[in-house]
């Protein structure tokens, strides 16, 4: 599943019966696997880690494997893209664009082992099946940081920056810092950043998608930021529109905000950021038709030509 509108559908090529891989890497550009119950012993072992990963939280679209745009019922975590999706370029982090082959294929996830590009019936059958969360990922990687740690310690490496730790010693931080609150964290996040608070289908959603249609067909080919209008029979009423993107960038405000606190506070690394936290909120306002950008009194909504 993925969330942006021009990524291909998973789809058999009309050769049913070669199943072979090619390794010709077009699975693995199409963006990296979801992540299902089996594969949580991945992460007690260390061979994936939390930075590794990106969750789609719920409500958050996302296209599914017939092609098809749909809010997800519930969050999903899932590898993540090696250039942050930029550009629309899902590619996952594992694959090594030289030669095609998967930097982890001795440990990689169940759907990567379940997926052959001529045969996709067994990946299909899996694909919605036993998914975990960023809660089901954070217990199994803290259930094996001591084990990692000991490792760690019989081979005399340390990843402590702190001269004070002894030599050997893996001193946790980040998403394996003991007794940090994860549950708690994630639903105050949730709370006032969560797409059940700016659905499509409710009132911020509805009236930024609106407002964005109208502006478009006024001014094709043109990037607007979202203007407001005292008249009520306007799409950009203030008492609409405005209300709407208020809410919205108060959201984007706050996301970035909680971002610099969980990282302050909880020690946790940029790279750990979309697991726990999904992608911002501004990186994500393409559900509704417009943008964020920042000016010069800080985020404003943009409308950009479709």
């Amino acid at each position: 599943m993925h969330n942006e509108h021009d990524m291909p559908a998973l789809a058999p090529q009309a050769d049913d019966t070669d199943i072979d891989c090619r390794g010709c890497g077009t699975c693995c550009r199409k963006g990296g696997p979801a992540l299902h119950t089996e594969d949580l012993a991945l992460f007690r072992a260390g061979h994936l880690a939390p930075e590794h990963c990106l969750t789609l939280r719920a409500g958050e679209l996302a296209r599914d494997l017939d092609g098809q745009l749909r809010p997800l019922e519930r969050e999903l975590v899932k590898l993540r893209p090696r250039m942050a999706a930029r550009g629309g370029d899902w590619t996952c982090l594992f694959l090594n664009q030289s030669d095609n082959r998967c930097g982890v294929y001795a440990h990689r996830p169940a759907e990567c082992r379940a997926l052959l590009c001529r045969d996709t019936w067994a990946i299909k059958t899996l694909h919605a099946v036993d998914r975990v969360t960023r809660l089901d990922v954070l217990e199994a990687w803290a259930e094996g940081a001591a084990e990692r740690a000991g490792a760690a310690a019989g081979a005399g490496q340390s990843d402590s920056p702190d001269p004070a730790v002894p030599a050997g010693h893996v001193a946790p931080g980040g998403c394996a810092a003991p007794g940090v609150p994860w549950a708690d964290i994630l639903a105050a996040h949730e709370e006032r950043c969560g797409y059940s608070v700016l659905a499509p289908v409710g009132a911020v959603g509805a009236a930024l998608q609106r407002a964005a249609d109208e502006l478009r067909a006024r001014n094709p080919g043109m990037a607007d930021p979202m203007p407001l209008s005292e008249d009520p029979a306007s799409p950009f009423h203030v008492a609409d529109t405005a209300r709407a993107v208020d809410a919205f960038l108060e959201a984007v405000r706050f996301d970035f905000a909680f971002r610099s606190l969980v990282r302050e506070r909880a020690g946790v690394a940029m790279e750990e950021l979309d697991f726990l936290l999904g992608r911002t909120v501004a990186a994500t306002a393409a559900m509704y038709g417009v943008a964020v950008r920042m000016g010069a009194d800080g985020p404003e909504v943009v409308v950009f030509p479709t």
